[in-house]
């Protein structure tokens, strides 16, 4: 046995459902660490975040639509991901211009909390669906 093959043998590929979590968790993460930066008064920090966020959450939402559109998922999980792209669109504009200023536009504020708020709307309905499942 060469080294190839024993190495080979150790290396495990990742579940597709694992990736998938992870890459709905991310944009989650960056929103909400977002909000704490921003609680914190660190609004430039919060703005690279929500600039970050924006990406991985098209990202994830890319990826709801392929699952719905392989009949893994309903729509409404696609529609909550356009929802808070464009809410994360929202307030990163209107943050822009002010990046420096000690206060954030209340527009921009508005729309991280809306953000959150689709976020746990997304958790409830994930959370009904898997309840429904189980009583099944």
């Amino acid at each position: 046995m060469g080294w190839r093959e024993g190495n080979e043998r150790c290396r495990r590929p990742a579940p597709s459902d694992e990736a998938a979590s992870i890459n709905k968790l991310a944009p989650i993460a960056l929103v909400l660490t977002a909000a704490l930066a921003d609680h914190l008064g660190a609004h430039t920090i919060a703005f690279d975040f929500l600039l970050l966020a924006v990406p991985v959450t098209a990202i994830a939402g890319l990826r709801s639509v392929s699952e719905r559109l392989d009949g893994k998922s309903t729509p409404a999980h696609a529609y909550g991901w356009a929802v808070v792209l464009a809410l994360l669109l929202v307030a990163t504009a209107a943050r822009a211009p002010a990046v420096g200023d000690p206060s954030v536009p209340a527009v921009a504020r508005s729309a991280l909390v809306a953000c959150v708020v689709v976020f746990c709307l997304q958790a409830l309905t994930a959370l009904a669906a898997e309840l429904r499942s189980g009583a099944s």
